[in-house]
């Protein structure tokens, strides 16, 4: 499937001019989209080491051949920067290089160094975006062809969309090599952000997807395998704040009386590799590949959920929060009040008693909006909630197009 996932305030951004720069998470499409909009430019890479590649001719080129080509006033785009010879931030600094520059680096935090930090070669020289996963509105904007004459299928197969090297992958292809590449993008982003791999990250990650979501359960889920010396959560929480500073966790703030936070995958290829190793021991023992894709279909749900959150967060503007009494799939805020909760049954039949049941669990909130999320409309009896199936999200999401103009 040749699809362009299309990103207007990346490319109006990029379109900007002057000196830019670009970070995020490994395999986001930040090179992809910069070469894409930006043809006319030279595009080099920085290796691990400092040697600067170009792909194009298959050249390699020194600091001092680099730096020629800044003086002659060339557009670049330099991936992979913070590998860089520092001389080449010098050179940036006394404007040597022309204006028309592009940063790109696939660091969430270690970039920081580099643009924030008191003595920061390059701070205030440049214009930064953040270039995350694709986004349900951007998902939902973009046409699909044959898969648009089955909404519900469609949304299921834009879960997995979110990470862009997966669009056009099939769930059994998905769920074939999904630990090798969770295991392989956690490794890379963790060098990236010059951090060490062990165990122990790896360990958490599992913990969250077999449902361990508060630090007190990940912690006792490493104790219990022998990877902390103590059942307490000052052993795990510097791993945790690692890997939600590198954009492979999410922190949601507990809203109500029990304070908090629960942690979850940032990425659902992560979310479901996990999932299958720490539940079915997936990847360890030998199973045929349609076990594994029976299994995955039970995970969709949960990763319905997290991706209709974003889509509404997004139309709204709102903040989610979690809520654990009632216990809510959906909860966003603006600021200090409670403005939308929703509930996801992502079932093919719906009975009059679950839709009860939910409708007395969103009416204990105080929510302007309470809203039912499901495959087909059809399925629902009659309620007084809004109903949102995925016909309506797709509806939506294209009607707000303009969002994407104004990120």
């Amino acid at each position: 499937m040749r699809v362009v996932v299309e990103r207007p305030w990346l490319s109006r951004f990029l379109l900007s001019g002057g000196r830019r720069l670009l970070y995020g998470r490994r395999k986001t499409g930040k090179t992809f989209y910069a070469r894409r909009v930006l043809r006319e430019y030279q595009f080099f890479i920085v290796r691990r080491g400092g040697a600067i590649y170009d792909p194009v001719n298959d050249e390699t080129l020194d600091v001092a051949g680099f730096l020629r080509l800044c003086r002659l006033g060339e557009r670049i785009i330099l991936d992979e920067f913070h590998r860089a010879d520092p001389r080449i931030f010098d050179a940036v600094q006394a404007g040597v290089c022309s204006e028309e520059l592009v940063f790109i680096t696939s660091t969430l935090h270690y970039y920081r160094r580099f643009v924030e930090e008191p003595e920061a070669p390059l701070k205030g020289l440049f214009a930064v975006r953040r270039v995350g996963l694709l986004t349900p509105l951007e998902l939902l904007n973009t046409g699909w062809g044959g898969l648009e004459e089955e909404p519900a299928r469609l949304i299921e197969h834009l879960v997995f969309y979110q990470e862009p090297v997966l669009i056009g992958r099939s769930l059994g292809d998905i769920v074939a090599s999904g630990m090798e590449y969770a295991r392989s993008l956690l490794g890379e982003v963790l060098t990236e952000e010059d951090h060490r791999y062990t165990a122990r990250f790896d360990a958490i990650l599992e913990a969250i997807a077999a449902g361990r979501t508060r630090l007190t359960e990940i912690s006792s889920y490493l104790y219990l395998r022998g990877l902390i010396e103590k059942d307490s959560p000052s052993h795990v929480t510097k791993y945790l704040d690692v890997m939600v500073r590198v954009g492979l966790l999410e922190r949601l703030e507990v809203w109500g009386r029990r304070r908090g936070s629960i942690y979850r995958h940032y990425s659902p290829l992560t979310d479901l590799a996990y999932h299958l190793q720490a539940r079915y021991d997936f990847y360890e023992v030998p199973a045929p590949l349609e076990y594994g894709v029976r299994a995955a279909r039970q995970r969709l749900p949960l990763l319905v959920e997290v991706f209709a959150e974003r889509l509404l967060a997004q139309l709204y503007g709102l903040k989610p929060v979690k809520i654990l009494e009632p216990e809510v799939d959906i909860a966003l805020v603006r600021f200090k009040r409670l403005e939308l909760v929703a509930e996801v049954k992502w079932v093919s039949r719906l009975s009059r008693d679950e839709v009860r049941r939910v409708e007395e669990k969103l009416y204990r909130l105080e929510a302007e909006k309470r809203i039912l999320i499901v495959p087909d409309e059809s399925i629902v009896p009659e309620t007084s909630l809004e109903v949102w199936d995925a016909k309506r999200m797709i509806k939506e999401a294209r009607a707000a197009k303009s969002i994407l103009e104004n990120l």
